[in-house]
């Protein structure tokens, strides 16, 4: 389902970005059936089998919506969270970004579905989502096929009841036949040998105080000395990486963890690929390969390009994805805005990445003299 969603956008460049819309004449054929189930006595154990169908490993989430959220892209940010992903904190300058694009969050959620391949999307609390969140919802099952499943625990709101007309769907009453529609087979069997396991990063939100930090990776591999003069720098513990470029096909306990943060504390695709790709490659920022070029060639059982390491493939996939919605993907070099690059960093600094030390500064202050006058010729690098 994740390359038939980012072909599809590919496939349809000509026609603009993918934008969250949907009208009643547009509907596409062969999707499954939309379920509708009512809960009009708010009983919790429809809630309670709700909750239990989130199986990500097995393509199945379930959306506990935001109460009384009427931004457009609050639902939007829910799908995202129910997907491990997490918003930078309010008041930042990202978090502004994210309140005000609502088509870009939506694209996010669109791209990191597709990636992560999830079939199955239950929306708990349905009677209470707005018109100007159905329409989106739907766009979004148009787009990635997806079955959707929504429980009412009250009247059907206005918009959906507008909407079921034009769509193939089925409605529930009692809650046996709302656990067999829940707990229906799962989108997806057993995950594939070799697929990263990221639905296992959710202990890595919040960052917790004083935890494990990474020095980005440099074509060099940082010696033990380097990594205690480093943790002495940082005041915290320094986790050593493999060097850039020497990414084995499966991730240590190191790059495992790492990669976990990423997933978990990085929400728009583009930025979680720059600084995979920063990580992989080593290279700044503005010399970074464009994800559809990491995404050319062989690919692995699983799906992934062949050579790419398995935790870093689906970051990389899901910036190619997004920006085929967004139109943003092309040959060359991934090009990042300034407030792209600006929010690299920032997920770098939420993720606990940090630079080293350049190499010509620690070498300066190794070949000073205690007490010494003479200034080292080492020129500093701005960090």
């Amino acid at each position: 389902m994740a390359m038939t969603t980012c072909e599809t956008a590919a496939g349809e460049r000509a026609t603009g970005p993918w934008r969250p819309a949907w009208s009643p004449g547009g509907t596409r054929p062969g999707l499954p059936p939309l379920t509708v189930v009512h809960d009009r006595g708010d009983d919790y154990a429809f809630m309670a089998a709700a909750l239990a169908a989130h199986t990500p490993a097995h393509g199945r989430i379930t959306v506990h919506p935001t109460p009384v959220a009427s931004a457009p892209a609050s639902l939007a940010h829910d799908l995202l969270r129910s997907l491990g992903k997490h918003l930078p904190v309010d008041g930042s300058p990202e978090a502004v970004g994210w309140a005000a694009q609502a088509e870009i969050a939506w694209r996010a959620v669109a791209a990191w579905m597709s990636v992560l391949r999830i079939g199955h999307i239950v929306v708990t609390r349905a009677h209470r989502i707005s018109s100007r969140h159905f329409e989106p919802l739907l766009a979004l099952r148009e787009l990635t096929g997806i079955r959707l499943t929504l429980l009412c625990h009250g009247p059907v709101p206005p918009a959906l009841a507008a909407a079921l007309p034009a769509l193939a769907h089925e409605q529930v009453h009692t809650l046996a036949a709302a656990r067999h529609a829940l707990e229906a087979a799962e989108p997806y069997g057993a995950p594939a040998p070799g697929r990263f396991v990221w639905w296992e990063a959710t202990a890595q939100f919040p960052p917790r105080p004083g935890e494990p930090c990474f020095l980005l990776p440099v074509r060099r591999r940082p010696s033990r000395t380097d990594i205690e003069a480093a943790s002495k720098r940082l005041g915290r513990t320094v986790l050593p990486l493999p060097a850039a470029g020497r990414f084995g096909p499966e991730p240590d306990e190191h790059t495992a963890l790492l990669a976990h943060r990423l997933h978990a504390r990085i929400a728009h695709p583009v930025h979680a690929a720059a600084l995979a790709l920063r990580i992989l490659t080593g290279r700044p920022a503005t010399q970074l390969p464009g994800p559809a070029a990491s995404g050319a060639g062989a690919r692995t059982p699983s799906g992934h390009p062949a050579g790419t390491p398995s935790w870093a493939a689906g970051f990389i996939a899901a910036g190619r994805c997004f920006g085929n919605l967004d139109r943003l993907c092309g040959e060359g070099p991934l090009r990042l805005t300034g407030w792209d690059q600006a929010a690299v960093g920032e997920a770098a600094r939420i993720c606990a990445l940090h630079e080293p030390e350049a190499s010509g500064l620690r070498r300066g202050r190794a070949c000073a003299r205690p007490g010494s006058t003479r200034k080292s010729r080492s020129i500093p690098t701005t960090r």
